[in-house]
């Protein structure tokens, strides 16, 4: 396990803030009602404490990534230590559900632990699930199934936002299982989130992609909404940046979402005209640079061809000739791989198609009044 394969993804985010304040730096002792015993809001209080201060040493411990550290975190993992077991308890107590902000960072807790365990547990990474499963083995069958019916209700129906999306990025940790049979909610609470908290956008973005990857009815209704909801255009912009800078497989994965969503009707929709542009201006710079790998250039390609279906600015922009051209040259090189030219003949193909239709109802005359 690398700091940088668990830091991939904005796991480490300690401190957020709640109408203007820090979470983390926040006294637990209004967070209550009124009506909650002032014994149980002290209790609250020690429980927030020493959850925050579980957050912190599994920051640092990611951060150091030493064999002592690794050590240590594979402990946690053991199903003997209580460590994970008693946060996932927090998270279904009754007496403390009114605690928002004790919530919050159970929920962190609870979502770095699953994260780390899919890093380090051996074939981890190879099944999709595999934080249901490891949600299971640590808190055992009925604690489990109690702390993702909760996760799942607050994910979609708490009015606190913070703690929502706390809820939601666990649901991705968990992996399709946890998110198929609720996603017809799942997804436009995600996309209302977008809206109402846009600095937390870089970890949503990672539950976005994982339901489209995991196919079936999520994305389905990931890039059927996406086009129609306001969360729709931040999640565009936030896309365009995983694809200006992330790392290969993100920008792969970046690349369908927006694929995807400008092939639907309505897709237009989705990016800002600016936007569009910009996207434009990065496939222009992307597709030599994967001439070498089919699956890339072919998914760039797809966008490419979208983006210039719904948005006239992208077939009016100033480098659109260029585009042609580098489509052109990667065709007649005969060192490039012959998938990868047949695919950039469909594509000239298509996208001359589409500036010919323009060119042919810009050119038929108004009818008479």
């Amino acid at each position: 396990m690398s700091a940088a394969a668990l830091n991939s993804r904005s796991m480490a985010a300690t401190e957020f803030a709640v109408d203007g304040r820090s979470l983390l730096g926040l006294s637990m002792a209004s967070d209550g009602p009124p009506s909650v015993p002032v014994e149980l809001q002290l209790k609250a209080e020690q429980k927030y404490e020493a959850v925050q201060q579980v957050i912190v040493n599994l920051e640092q411990a990611i951060r150091r990534d030493g064999e002592p550290d690794r050590r240590w975190l594979r402990g946690l993992l053991n199903p003997k230590e209580q460590c994970f077991r008693t946060l996932v308890a927090l998270l279904v107590e009754p007496k403390y559900e009114v605690f928002v902000h004790l919530q919050c960072v159970a929920l962190r807790a609870v979502q770095m632990l699953l994260r780390v365990a899919v890093n380090i547990l051996p074939g981890g990474l190879a099944d999709p699930n595999t934080g249901m499963r490891i949600l299971r083995d640590l808190a055992g069958q009925k604690l489990a199934t109690e702390a993702y019916h909760q996760v799942s209700r607050v994910a979609v129906g708490h009015v606190e936002p913070l703690l929502a999306c706390n809820a939601m990025l666990v649901l991705a940790e968990l992996g399709p299982e946890a998110l198929e049979v609720s996603a017809a909610s799942v997804v436009p609470r995600l996309l209302d989130l977008f809206v109402a908290l846009p600095d937390r956008a870089d970890e949503l973005v990672e539950v976005a992609l994982r339901m489209h990857a995991w196919g079936k009815e999520p994305r389905k209704l990931l890039l059927e909404q996406s086009v129609l909801h306001a969360g729709g255009r931040l999640l565009g912009e936030v896309l365009l940046q995983v694809i200006n800078r992330g790392d290969a497989a993100r920008v792969m994965r970046a690349v369908k979402v927006l694929s995807g969503c400008l092939s639907l009707p309505n897709g237009e929709l989705l990016l800002y005209t600016n936007d569009a542009k910009i996207l434009m201006e990065i496939l222009l710079r992307e597709l030599p640079n994967h001439a070498e790998d089919e699956a890339a250039f072919a998914c760039h390609a797809d966008c490419l061809r979208a983006l210039s279906l719904r948005y006239q600015a992208a077939r009016q922009h100033s480098r659109w000739n260029e585009v042609l051209q580098v489509l052109t040259d990667l065709r007649d090189d005969e060192l490039v791989l012959g998938s990868v030219r047949t695919k950039c003949r469909e594509t000239i193909s298509a996208l001359q198609g589409e500036t010919e239709m323009e060119n042919m109802e810009l050119d038929v005359p108004s009818s008479a009044s």
